[in-house]
Protein backbone atom coordinates (compact mmCIF):
# COMPACT_ATOMS: atom_id res chain seq x y z
CA UNK A 1 0.00 0.00 0.00
CA UNK A 2 1.25 3.52 -1.12
CA UNK A 3 0.01 6.82 0.23
CA UNK A 4 0.82 10.37 -1.79
CA UNK A 5 -0.84 13.76 -1.74
CA UNK A 6 -3.34 14.71 -4.39
CA UNK A 7 -4.24 18.62 -3.74
CA UNK A 8 -1.51 20.73 -1.96
CA UNK A 9 1.27 22.39 -4.03
CA UNK A 10 4.87 22.37 -2.37
CA UNK A 11 4.93 25.92 -1.26
CA UNK A 12 1.66 25.88 0.88
CA UNK A 13 2.54 22.55 2.17
CA UNK A 14 5.49 24.36 3.70
CA UNK A 15 3.49 27.22 4.94
CA UNK A 16 1.22 24.62 6.85
CA UNK A 17 4.58 23.11 8.76
CA UNK A 18 6.09 26.25 9.04
CA UNK A 19 3.31 27.35 11.16
CA UNK A 20 2.87 24.43 12.77
CA UNK A 21 6.35 25.06 14.34
CA UNK A 22 5.49 28.56 15.71
CA UNK A 23 2.06 27.81 17.61
CA UNK A 24 2.55 23.97 18.64
CA UNK A 25 4.58 23.39 22.12
CA UNK A 26 4.49 19.78 21.01
CA UNK A 27 8.61 18.50 20.08
CA UNK A 28 7.02 15.53 18.44
CA UNK A 29 6.88 16.10 14.51
CA UNK A 30 6.44 12.30 13.39
CA UNK A 31 3.04 12.75 12.10
CA UNK A 32 3.39 16.35 10.44
CA UNK A 33 2.99 15.64 7.13
CA UNK A 34 -0.16 13.54 7.84
CA UNK A 35 -2.08 15.35 9.72
CA UNK A 36 -1.63 18.50 7.35
CA UNK A 37 -3.42 16.54 4.56
CA UNK A 38 -7.16 16.11 4.58
CA UNK A 39 -7.85 12.37 5.44
CA UNK A 40 -10.10 12.28 2.38
CA UNK A 41 -7.24 12.88 0.18
CA UNK A 42 -5.17 9.89 1.06
CA UNK A 43 -5.40 6.83 -1.60
CA UNK A 44 -5.01 3.37 -0.73
CA UNK A 45 -4.10 1.07 -3.88
CA UNK A 46 -3.82 -2.46 -4.07
CA UNK A 47 -3.87 -5.30 -6.53
CA UNK A 48 -4.54 -8.49 -7.13
CA UNK A 49 -4.49 -11.46 -10.05
CA UNK A 50 -7.56 -13.22 -11.64
CA UNK A 51 -7.36 -16.64 -13.65
CA UNK A 52 -9.16 -15.89 -17.00
CA UNK A 53 -9.93 -19.25 -19.20
CA UNK A 54 -10.05 -18.92 -23.08
CA UNK A 55 -10.75 -21.40 -26.03
CA UNK A 56 -10.65 -21.28 -29.52
CA UNK A 57 -14.08 -20.45 -31.50
CA UNK A 58 -15.13 -21.29 -34.94
CA UNK A 59 -15.50 -18.62 -36.89
CA UNK A 60 -16.35 -18.77 -40.52
CA UNK A 61 -19.04 -16.48 -41.39
CA UNK A 62 -16.94 -12.60 -40.86
CA UNK A 63 -17.84 -9.86 -43.24
CA UNK A 64 -16.29 -10.31 -46.40
CA UNK A 65 -15.68 -6.79 -47.91
CA UNK A 66 -12.25 -6.24 -48.53
CA UNK A 67 -9.21 -4.47 -50.86
CA UNK A 68 -7.72 -7.43 -51.15
CA UNK A 69 -8.40 -10.64 -52.19
CA UNK A 70 -6.87 -14.04 -52.60
CA UNK A 71 -6.89 -17.71 -54.54
CA UNK A 72 -5.78 -20.83 -53.82
CA UNK A 73 -5.55 -23.53 -51.24
CA UNK A 74 -2.92 -24.33 -48.90
CA UNK A 75 -2.84 -26.75 -46.04
CA UNK A 76 -0.90 -25.70 -42.55
CA UNK A 77 1.77 -28.05 -41.96
CA UNK A 78 1.51 -27.17 -38.19
CA UNK A 79 -1.58 -28.44 -37.79
CA UNK A 80 -3.05 -30.08 -41.07
CA UNK A 81 -5.79 -27.61 -41.70
CA UNK A 82 -6.67 -26.77 -44.99
CA UNK A 83 -7.97 -23.51 -46.62
CA UNK A 84 -9.08 -22.72 -49.93
CA UNK A 85 -9.80 -18.82 -50.99
CA UNK A 86 -11.89 -18.30 -53.80
CA UNK A 87 -13.09 -14.79 -54.75
CA UNK A 88 -15.82 -12.84 -56.60
CA UNK A 89 -14.97 -9.10 -57.89
CA UNK A 90 -16.89 -6.45 -59.87
CA UNK A 91 -15.30 -4.28 -62.23
CA UNK A 92 -15.04 -0.45 -61.99
CA UNK A 93 -14.85 1.18 -65.27
CA UNK A 94 -13.58 5.06 -65.83
CA UNK A 95 -16.62 7.12 -66.74
CA UNK A 96 -14.53 9.64 -67.88
CA UNK A 97 -12.86 7.18 -70.40
CA UNK A 98 -15.11 7.17 -74.22
CA UNK A 99 -14.58 4.84 -76.98
CA UNK A 100 -14.02 6.64 -80.58
CA UNK A 101 -17.44 6.79 -82.50
CA UNK A 102 -18.53 4.15 -84.32
CA UNK A 103 -17.94 4.81 -87.89
CA UNK A 104 -14.35 4.82 -86.79
CA UNK A 105 -14.48 1.43 -85.22
CA UNK A 106 -13.38 -1.98 -87.38
CA UNK A 107 -16.88 -3.53 -87.93
CA UNK A 108 -18.20 -6.91 -89.33
CA UNK A 109 -20.38 -7.81 -92.48
CA UNK A 110 -23.20 -6.92 -90.02
CA UNK A 111 -22.17 -3.61 -88.96
CA UNK A 112 -21.06 -4.79 -85.26
CA UNK A 113 -18.32 -3.88 -83.77
CA UNK A 114 -15.32 -5.94 -83.81
CA UNK A 115 -13.22 -7.05 -80.41
CA UNK A 116 -9.26 -8.40 -81.70
CA UNK A 117 -8.88 -10.16 -78.42
CA UNK A 118 -10.14 -9.96 -74.51
CA UNK A 119 -6.95 -10.68 -71.94
CA UNK A 120 -8.06 -10.82 -68.16
CA UNK A 121 -5.09 -10.41 -65.99
CA UNK A 122 -4.31 -11.32 -61.93
CA UNK A 123 -1.77 -9.25 -60.72
CA UNK A 124 -0.14 -11.16 -58.14
CA UNK A 125 1.06 -8.81 -54.64
CA UNK A 126 1.93 -11.83 -52.90
CA UNK A 127 2.29 -15.77 -52.68
CA UNK A 128 2.80 -17.84 -50.03
CA UNK A 129 4.11 -21.66 -51.13
CA UNK A 130 6.32 -23.39 -53.71
CA UNK A 131 6.09 -20.68 -57.36
CA UNK A 132 6.48 -23.54 -59.15
CA UNK A 133 3.25 -25.65 -57.72
CA UNK A 134 0.30 -25.22 -59.94
CA UNK A 135 -3.35 -24.34 -58.85
CA UNK A 136 -6.18 -25.14 -61.75
CA UNK A 137 -8.89 -22.85 -60.98
CA UNK A 138 -11.86 -21.35 -63.10
CA UNK A 139 -13.67 -18.00 -64.04
CA UNK A 140 -17.30 -17.71 -64.07
CA UNK A 141 -18.89 -14.21 -65.67
CA UNK A 142 -21.91 -12.87 -63.23
CA UNK A 143 -25.50 -12.71 -63.74
CA UNK A 144 -26.27 -8.91 -63.98
CA UNK A 145 -29.53 -10.06 -63.25
CA UNK A 146 -28.78 -10.61 -59.34
CA UNK A 147 -25.83 -8.26 -58.61
CA UNK A 148 -23.78 -8.12 -55.51
CA UNK A 149 -24.81 -4.66 -54.22
CA UNK A 150 -23.61 -1.68 -51.92
CA UNK A 151 -24.24 -1.45 -48.37
CA UNK A 152 -24.86 -5.05 -48.42
CA UNK A 153 -22.64 -7.37 -46.04
CA UNK A 154 -21.33 -9.90 -47.57
CA UNK A 155 -19.62 -12.51 -45.39
CA UNK A 156 -16.75 -15.24 -45.53
CA UNK A 157 -19.06 -18.21 -46.08
CA UNK A 158 -20.10 -16.47 -49.08
CA UNK A 159 -22.48 -18.35 -51.48
CA UNK A 160 -21.60 -17.50 -54.91
CA UNK A 161 -24.00 -19.90 -56.82
CA UNK A 162 -26.98 -17.25 -56.41
CA UNK A 163 -25.19 -14.77 -58.85
CA UNK A 164 -23.14 -16.88 -61.35
CA UNK A 165 -24.99 -16.05 -64.61
CA UNK A 166 -25.87 -19.35 -66.41
CA UNK A 167 -26.81 -17.99 -69.82
CA UNK A 168 -25.26 -19.68 -72.38
CA UNK A 169 -23.39 -17.23 -73.42
CA UNK A 170 -21.75 -16.59 -70.19
CA UNK A 171 -18.13 -16.61 -69.53
CA UNK A 172 -16.68 -19.81 -68.11
CA UNK A 173 -12.47 -20.39 -68.39
CA UNK A 174 -10.18 -22.42 -66.71
CA UNK A 175 -6.74 -21.75 -66.63
CA UNK A 176 -3.73 -22.63 -64.28
CA UNK A 177 -0.85 -20.64 -62.72
CA UNK A 178 2.01 -21.00 -61.01
CA UNK A 179 3.79 -17.80 -59.28
CA UNK A 180 6.71 -18.23 -61.29
CA UNK A 181 5.61 -17.69 -65.12
CA UNK A 182 8.41 -19.25 -66.89
CA UNK A 183 6.31 -18.42 -70.61
CA UNK A 184 7.64 -15.13 -70.09
CA UNK A 185 11.38 -14.84 -70.64
CA UNK A 186 14.10 -14.07 -68.06
CA UNK A 187 14.82 -10.51 -69.36
CA UNK A 188 11.46 -9.68 -68.80
CA UNK A 189 10.78 -11.15 -65.64
CA UNK A 190 14.31 -9.67 -64.18
CA UNK A 191 13.07 -6.07 -64.72
CA UNK A 192 12.09 -4.00 -61.78
CA UNK A 193 8.97 -2.58 -63.37
CA UNK A 194 7.80 -6.61 -63.62
CA UNK A 195 4.33 -7.40 -61.61
CA UNK A 196 3.87 -11.25 -61.49
CA UNK A 197 0.72 -11.62 -63.09
CA UNK A 198 -1.66 -14.53 -65.01
CA UNK A 199 -3.35 -13.85 -68.01
CA UNK A 200 -6.45 -15.72 -69.07
CA UNK A 201 -7.34 -15.38 -72.74
CA UNK A 202 -11.71 -14.94 -72.94
CA UNK A 203 -13.71 -15.69 -75.70
CA UNK A 204 -13.60 -12.82 -78.15
CA UNK A 205 -16.98 -13.04 -78.42
CA UNK A 206 -17.44 -11.71 -75.29
CA UNK A 207 -15.79 -8.52 -75.57
CA UNK A 208 -17.91 -7.50 -78.85
CA UNK A 209 -20.80 -8.15 -76.74
CA UNK A 210 -19.65 -5.65 -74.48
CA UNK A 211 -18.38 -2.94 -77.02
CA UNK A 212 -21.54 -3.49 -79.11
CA UNK A 213 -23.89 -2.77 -75.76
CA UNK A 214 -21.37 0.75 -75.37
CA UNK A 215 -23.02 2.19 -78.58
CA UNK A 216 -26.41 0.41 -78.11
CA UNK A 217 -27.22 1.49 -74.84
CA UNK A 218 -24.62 4.87 -73.69
CA UNK A 219 -26.84 5.28 -70.72
CA UNK A 220 -25.26 2.06 -68.98
CA UNK A 221 -21.69 3.05 -69.43
CA UNK A 222 -22.62 6.50 -67.29
CA UNK A 223 -21.19 5.20 -63.95
CA UNK A 224 -20.29 2.18 -62.38
CA UNK A 225 -23.59 1.51 -61.30
CA UNK A 226 -25.29 1.11 -63.97
CA UNK A 227 -22.20 -0.70 -65.82
CA UNK A 228 -22.00 -3.37 -63.44
CA UNK A 229 -26.11 -3.89 -63.58
CA UNK A 230 -26.57 -3.74 -67.38
CA UNK A 231 -23.17 -4.62 -68.73
CA UNK A 232 -20.65 -6.48 -66.60
CA UNK A 233 -21.48 -7.46 -63.41
CA UNK A 234 -18.12 -8.92 -63.30
CA UNK A 235 -16.80 -12.88 -62.32
CA UNK A 236 -15.99 -15.31 -59.73
CA UNK A 237 -12.59 -16.78 -59.15
CA UNK A 238 -12.47 -20.76 -58.08
CA UNK A 239 -9.50 -22.97 -56.76
CA UNK A 240 -10.90 -26.37 -58.52
CA UNK A 241 -7.60 -28.54 -57.78
CA UNK A 242 -4.18 -28.43 -56.38
CA UNK A 243 -2.64 -27.92 -53.30
CA UNK A 244 0.45 -25.48 -51.13
CA UNK A 245 -0.11 -21.96 -53.08
CA UNK A 246 -2.29 -19.46 -52.52
CA UNK A 247 -1.87 -15.89 -54.14
CA UNK A 248 -2.73 -12.62 -52.82
CA UNK A 249 -4.18 -10.15 -55.45
CA UNK A 250 -3.14 -6.69 -56.05
CA UNK A 251 -5.83 -6.26 -59.00
CA UNK A 252 -7.72 -7.93 -61.39
CA UNK A 253 -8.04 -5.91 -64.90
CA UNK A 254 -10.16 -6.94 -68.25
CA UNK A 255 -8.62 -5.37 -71.24
CA UNK A 256 -10.67 -5.79 -74.31
CA UNK A 257 -8.88 -4.91 -77.41
CA UNK A 258 -9.84 -3.19 -80.86
CA UNK A 259 -9.08 -1.67 -84.10
CA UNK A 260 -9.89 2.04 -85.37
CA UNK A 261 -9.43 3.67 -88.57
CA UNK A 262 -9.02 7.53 -88.39
CA UNK A 263 -7.76 9.66 -91.59
CA UNK A 264 -6.78 6.83 -93.44
CA UNK A 265 -4.53 5.70 -90.33
CA UNK A 266 -5.17 2.15 -88.24
CA UNK A 267 -5.14 2.54 -84.51
CA UNK A 268 -5.41 -0.48 -81.62
CA UNK A 269 -7.61 0.70 -79.29
CA UNK A 270 -8.72 -1.03 -75.87
CA UNK A 271 -11.73 -0.67 -73.27
CA UNK A 272 -10.03 -1.70 -69.75
CA UNK A 273 -11.69 -2.01 -66.26
CA UNK A 274 -10.76 -3.20 -63.00
CA UNK A 275 -11.42 -4.34 -59.78
CA UNK A 276 -10.54 -1.93 -57.54
CA UNK A 277 -11.54 -0.39 -54.28
CA UNK A 278 -14.36 1.15 -55.45
CA UNK A 279 -16.38 -2.14 -56.17
CA UNK A 280 -17.07 -4.46 -54.17
CA UNK A 281 -14.92 -7.53 -53.72
CA UNK A 282 -15.52 -10.36 -51.83
CA UNK A 283 -13.62 -13.48 -50.69
CA UNK A 284 -14.76 -16.70 -50.22
CA UNK A 285 -13.44 -19.01 -47.50
CA UNK A 286 -13.87 -22.27 -46.80
CA UNK A 287 -11.37 -24.46 -43.66
CA UNK A 288 -11.28 -28.15 -43.80
CA UNK A 289 -9.65 -30.09 -40.71
CA UNK A 290 -10.14 -27.16 -37.65
CA UNK A 291 -12.62 -29.29 -35.16
CA UNK A 292 -9.91 -31.16 -33.83
CA UNK A 293 -7.93 -27.61 -32.98
CA UNK A 294 -11.50 -26.67 -31.45
CA UNK A 295 -11.56 -29.53 -29.19
CA UNK A 296 -7.85 -29.04 -27.47
CA UNK A 297 -8.69 -27.48 -23.56
CA UNK A 298 -4.31 -27.20 -23.92
CA UNK A 299 -4.44 -24.56 -25.58
CA UNK A 300 -5.95 -22.07 -27.94
CA UNK A 301 -5.46 -21.17 -31.68
CA UNK A 302 -5.84 -17.91 -34.02
CA UNK A 303 -6.21 -19.38 -37.79
CA UNK A 304 -6.45 -16.91 -40.54
CA UNK A 305 -8.51 -15.97 -42.68
CA UNK A 306 -11.84 -16.72 -41.00
CA UNK A 307 -11.53 -19.97 -39.35
CA UNK A 308 -10.39 -19.95 -35.52
CA UNK A 309 -10.54 -17.42 -33.06
CA UNK A 310 -9.72 -17.22 -28.88
CA UNK A 311 -12.50 -16.25 -26.93
CA UNK A 312 -11.71 -15.29 -23.41
CA UNK A 313 -13.95 -15.15 -20.37
CA UNK A 314 -13.17 -12.69 -18.10
CA UNK A 315 -13.71 -12.86 -14.37
CA UNK A 316 -16.26 -9.59 -14.09
CA UNK A 317 -17.53 -10.17 -10.60
CA UNK A 318 -14.59 -11.89 -9.22
CA UNK A 319 -12.71 -8.35 -10.11
CA UNK A 320 -15.47 -6.70 -8.66
CA UNK A 321 -16.22 -8.64 -5.61
CA UNK A 322 -15.45 -6.43 -2.10
CA UNK A 323 -14.15 -4.24 -4.60
CA UNK A 324 -17.61 -2.18 -5.61
CA UNK A 325 -16.76 1.23 -4.45
CA UNK A 326 -13.46 0.98 -5.83
CA UNK A 327 -11.54 2.35 -9.16
CA UNK A 328 -9.73 0.30 -11.68
CA UNK A 329 -6.23 2.09 -12.21
CA UNK A 330 -5.45 -0.78 -14.75
CA UNK A 331 -5.97 -4.33 -15.87
CA UNK A 332 -2.94 -6.24 -17.54
CA UNK A 333 -3.39 -9.42 -19.43
CA UNK A 334 -0.75 -11.25 -21.35
CA UNK A 335 -1.32 -14.16 -24.18
CA UNK A 336 2.27 -16.05 -24.76
CA UNK A 337 2.63 -17.52 -27.90
CA UNK A 338 3.35 -21.80 -27.78
CA UNK A 339 5.99 -22.42 -30.58
CA UNK A 340 5.25 -25.07 -33.54
CA UNK A 341 6.16 -28.35 -32.75
CA UNK A 342 7.36 -28.59 -36.62
CA UNK A 343 9.99 -26.96 -38.16
CA UNK A 344 9.07 -26.20 -42.22
CA UNK A 345 9.75 -23.50 -44.51
CA UNK A 346 6.22 -23.62 -45.20
CA UNK A 347 4.90 -22.96 -41.70
CA UNK A 348 2.29 -20.18 -41.88
CA UNK A 349 3.13 -16.59 -40.26
CA UNK A 350 2.24 -15.70 -37.04
CA UNK A 351 -0.80 -13.35 -36.62
CA UNK A 352 1.27 -9.66 -36.41
CA UNK A 353 -1.82 -7.64 -34.85
CA UNK A 354 -4.37 -8.71 -32.06
CA UNK A 355 -7.73 -6.40 -31.94
CA UNK A 356 -9.42 -7.24 -28.38
CA UNK A 357 -13.26 -6.23 -28.51
CA UNK A 358 -16.44 -7.78 -26.57
CA UNK A 359 -17.85 -10.53 -28.48
CA UNK A 360 -21.54 -9.62 -28.69
CA UNK A 361 -19.78 -6.99 -30.92
CA UNK A 362 -17.55 -8.48 -33.17
CA UNK A 363 -20.09 -8.46 -36.26
CA UNK A 364 -20.61 -5.06 -35.99
CA UNK A 365 -17.44 -3.84 -35.56
CA UNK A 366 -16.26 -5.20 -39.29
CA UNK A 367 -19.70 -4.53 -40.58
CA UNK A 368 -20.08 -1.03 -39.81
CA UNK A 369 -16.14 -0.75 -40.30
CA UNK A 370 -15.04 1.12 -36.91
CA UNK A 371 -12.27 1.81 -35.41
CA UNK A 372 -11.17 1.07 -31.94
CA UNK A 373 -11.97 3.71 -29.42
CA UNK A 374 -9.67 2.86 -26.17
CA UNK A 375 -12.04 1.92 -24.37
CA UNK A 376 -13.51 -1.35 -25.14
CA UNK A 377 -11.44 -2.64 -27.84
CA UNK A 378 -7.47 -2.84 -28.26
CA UNK A 379 -5.34 -3.51 -30.15
CA UNK A 380 -1.90 -4.97 -29.75
CA UNK A 381 1.30 -6.12 -31.93
CA UNK A 382 3.29 -9.02 -31.53
CA UNK A 383 6.04 -8.92 -29.18
CA UNK A 384 8.88 -10.96 -30.91
CA UNK A 385 11.19 -10.82 -28.28
CA UNK A 386 9.14 -11.92 -25.66
CA UNK A 387 6.67 -13.82 -28.19
CA UNK A 388 4.06 -13.00 -26.94
CA UNK A 389 1.09 -10.40 -26.67
CA UNK A 390 0.26 -7.94 -24.20
CA UNK A 391 -2.46 -5.62 -23.68
CA UNK A 392 -1.04 -3.38 -20.85
CA UNK A 393 -4.44 -1.65 -19.34
CA UNK A 394 -7.73 -3.23 -20.26
CA UNK A 395 -9.23 -1.31 -17.32
CA UNK A 396 -11.64 0.44 -19.04
CA UNK A 397 -13.14 -2.46 -20.94
CA UNK A 398 -13.64 -4.56 -17.62
CA UNK A 399 -15.68 -1.57 -15.98
CA UNK A 400 -17.55 -1.20 -19.19
CA UNK A 401 -18.74 -4.86 -18.60
CA UNK A 402 -19.18 -3.95 -15.53
CA UNK A 403 -21.86 -1.28 -16.30
CA UNK A 404 -23.59 -3.07 -19.25
CA UNK A 405 -24.78 -5.79 -16.55
CA UNK A 406 -25.53 -3.41 -14.14
CA UNK A 407 -27.45 -1.19 -16.62
CA UNK A 408 -29.01 -4.06 -18.30
CA UNK A 409 -30.13 -5.75 -15.48
CA UNK A 410 -31.81 -2.56 -13.93
CA UNK A 411 -29.68 -2.96 -10.48
CA UNK A 412 -29.61 0.44 -8.44
CA UNK A 413 -28.21 2.15 -5.07
CA UNK A 414 -31.50 1.35 -3.30
CA UNK A 415 -31.61 -2.76 -3.72
CA UNK A 416 -30.72 -4.71 -1.24
CA UNK A 417 -28.19 -7.73 -1.88
CA UNK A 418 -31.02 -10.33 -2.85
CA UNK A 419 -32.68 -8.19 -5.12
CA UNK A 420 -29.06 -7.59 -7.06
CA UNK A 421 -28.04 -11.18 -6.61
CA UNK A 422 -31.37 -11.92 -8.49
CA UNK A 423 -31.49 -9.36 -11.11
CA UNK A 424 -27.76 -10.18 -11.84
CA UNK A 425 -28.53 -13.66 -11.84
CA UNK A 426 -31.39 -13.50 -14.19
CA UNK A 427 -29.48 -11.23 -16.74
CA UNK A 428 -26.40 -13.39 -16.79
CA UNK A 429 -28.14 -16.35 -17.97
CA UNK A 430 -30.08 -13.98 -20.40
CA UNK A 431 -26.61 -12.76 -21.94
CA UNK A 432 -24.34 -15.48 -21.35
CA UNK A 433 -21.58 -13.92 -23.63
CA UNK A 434 -21.43 -10.32 -21.27
CA UNK A 435 -17.98 -11.24 -20.14
CA UNK A 436 -16.16 -12.71 -23.17
CA UNK A 437 -14.19 -10.87 -25.24
CA UNK A 438 -12.62 -12.18 -28.30
CA UNK A 439 -9.15 -12.60 -30.16
CA UNK A 440 -9.25 -11.68 -33.86
CA UNK A 441 -6.00 -11.26 -36.03
CA UNK A 442 -6.13 -8.18 -38.10
CA UNK A 443 -4.67 -5.79 -40.90
CA UNK A 444 -4.60 -1.98 -39.60
CA UNK A 445 -4.25 1.39 -41.93
CA UNK A 446 -3.08 4.20 -40.28
CA UNK A 447 -2.87 7.69 -40.60
CA UNK A 448 -1.17 10.84 -38.48
CA UNK A 449 -4.18 10.48 -35.70
CA UNK A 450 -3.89 6.57 -35.57
CA UNK A 451 -5.74 3.89 -37.26
CA UNK A 452 -7.97 5.38 -40.32
CA UNK A 453 -8.93 0.94 -41.27
CA UNK A 454 -9.15 -1.81 -39.88
CA UNK A 455 -9.51 -5.55 -41.27
CA UNK A 456 -10.29 -8.66 -40.56
CA UNK A 457 -6.77 -10.72 -41.39
CA UNK A 458 -6.99 -12.12 -44.90
CA UNK A 459 -3.50 -13.60 -44.87
CA UNK A 460 -2.55 -17.16 -44.23
CA UNK A 461 -1.43 -17.03 -39.95
CA UNK A 462 -1.67 -19.69 -37.84
CA UNK A 463 -0.92 -19.01 -34.14
CA UNK A 464 -0.93 -21.04 -31.07
CA UNK A 465 -1.58 -19.41 -27.82
CA UNK A 466 -1.31 -20.63 -24.19
CA UNK A 467 -4.37 -20.89 -22.71
CA UNK A 468 -7.45 -23.52 -23.03
CA UNK A 469 -9.75 -25.10 -19.93
CA UNK A 470 -6.57 -26.28 -18.00
CA UNK A 471 -4.77 -23.36 -18.35
CA UNK A 472 -5.74 -20.11 -16.99
CA UNK A 473 -4.18 -16.79 -17.80
CA UNK A 474 -3.38 -14.43 -15.48
CA UNK A 475 -5.17 -10.90 -15.27
CA UNK A 476 -3.48 -8.44 -12.65
CA UNK A 477 -5.67 -5.54 -11.41
CA UNK A 478 -4.84 -2.50 -9.51
CA UNK A 479 -7.29 -0.99 -7.45
CA UNK A 480 -7.53 2.62 -5.77
CA UNK A 481 -9.89 4.24 -3.45
CA UNK A 482 -10.13 7.41 -1.46
CA UNK A 483 -10.21 7.34 2.40
CA UNK A 484 -13.44 8.62 3.76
Amino acid sequence: MSLFKSKFTIPFFLTIIILGGLTSCDDNTNDIGLTAMPHADITNTSQMTFSAYSKSIKVDSLAANTSKCYLGKVTDPETGTTTTCNYAAQFFRNEEYKLPQKQFMKCDENGDVVCDSVILTIYIESYYGDSLNPIKFAVYELDSLNVMEENTNYYTNFNPEPYISHKSDAVYKEATYAVANYEESDSIRGLSSYTSHINIKLPASFGKKLLNKYYEHPEYFKNTYTYTHHVFPGFYFKCLSGNGSMIGIDASVMTCYFNYTINDSTYLGLERVAATEEVLQNNSISNNGIDALLAEDTCTFLKTPSGIFTEVTLPIDEIFKDHEKDSINSAKIVFQKINNSQLSKYSLNTASQLLMLPKIELNEFFETQSLTDGTKEFITAFNTSYNSYTYENIGTLISWMKRQMENGAGINSSDDETTITRKHDNWVAAHPDWNKIVLVPVSTETSSTGYSKIYNEFELTSTKLVGGSNTPIQISVVYSHFNK
